[in-house]
């Protein structure tokens, strides 16, 4: 019986289960903690559409701090972005900019707009308020809209089903077999001239590369009938995104400077529209964090190499059967 489990547990496919599961505990984990830390049951939600644009894009997930009305900053341009629900349905969340805070009777009031809509105001009782936006990450809300529908949820999951079961057989075809006797035998070849292991980091680094590509130059657009309403959308890199509000252009919405600022994994694009200075939500950068994984996934390949290398260099004895014979005297 423990030499069945044994071998169950030193399967691959096995391995591979429980490091899914366990990924799968620790992001639930992380979601109920960033609930409690943040104090509102709304810590992540994914816009649905175009009324903050460019600040917010349909598809960015926008981080939510629970707060009080008394702690809203309410301007135009520079005033907190709130996230609030509808007084005619509860069940939908609108995220405006609050332009202007008053108490009456005792209570707060606050006046919200979005940056993309036609002038007018919308009043906000207090006990609609969910609270503010603090950061935003471009593009991933996209996933949560795609799956707003059963049948897309569906075609989601089949999806990543899809793509598990590839990544698991492509990452063992490539490993490495041992002898009986324990020594490891020369890894398996592509065509028996290039080694998998060779092709598996050509293909993750050009991954990798990729992504620091597009992520600062990219731009994709698609159908996302999750919206409201359904419509095309772009995911933008960090340089696109900038030339984007810069040529954002409207009789009520006209931008004219942009700034940008960076900070660690983040960015920040300020404005000036309508000759008003507009604060932009602080961003999260996927273009430092895909140049990070590409110089953490190299130096980790590399790090295994040269422990190879010596390794080999190490267990290999030298046979001094073969080696000339001193130089007798005569």
């Amino acid at each position: 019986m423990t030499q069945k489990l044994g071998r169950i547990w030193k399967n691959e496919y096995f391995k591979t289960a429980i490091t899914l599961a366990l990924m799968i505990l620790v992001v639930f984990g992380f979601f109920q903690a960033l609930k409690t830390v943040l104090k509102t049951e709304y810590a992540m939600l994914a816009v649905v559409s175009t009324s903050m644009l460019p600040t917010l894009n349909v598809g960015d997930l926008i981080i939510v701090q629970g707060a009080s009305a008394s702690e809203v900053n309410a301007s135009y341009g520079t005033g907190d972005i709130v996230v609030f629900k509808d007084s005619s349905d509860p069940n939908f969340r609108i995220v405006h900019r609050a332009v202007k805070k008053e108490v009456i009777d005792g209570h707060y009031i606050i006046k919200t707009h979005g940056d993309n809509n036609s002038p007018g105001e919308e009043t906000v009782e207090e006990s609609q308020l969910i609270g503010k936006v603090i950061a935003r990450i471009p593009y991933v809300g996209n996933l949560s809209l795609l799956t707003q529908s059963q049948g897309n949820m569906y075609l989601f999951l089949l999806i990543a089903i899809i793509l598990i079961v590839i990544l698991m057989i492509f990452w063992n075809t490539g490993s490495d077999n041992e002898t009986s006797n324990g020594k490891q035998k020369q890894g398996r070849k592509l065509f028996g001239k290039l080694p998998y292991s060779i092709l598996h980091i050509a293909v993750i680094n050009a991954l990798l590369v990729s992504f620091v590509v597009f992520n600062l130059w990219g731009a994709f657009t698609f159908w996302q009938p999750g919206a409201v309403p359904a419509q095309y959308v772009t995911a933008r890199g960090m340089s696109v995104d900038l030339q984007y509000h810069a040529s954002f252009k409207g009789s009520y919405n006209n931008i004219s400077t942009t700034f940008l600022s960076q900070g660690l994994f983040t960015y920040k694009i300020d404005s000036t529209a309508n000759g008003i200075p507009r604060s932009g939500v602080l961003t999260f950068s996927w273009l430092q964090f895909s140049i990070l994984l590409l110089i953490v996934y190299d130096a980790w390949e590399s790090f295994n190499f040269v422990r190879s290398y010596r390794s080999a260099r190490t267990e290999t004895p030298l046979d001094y059967s073969e080696q000339p014979s001193e130089l007798q005297s005569d």
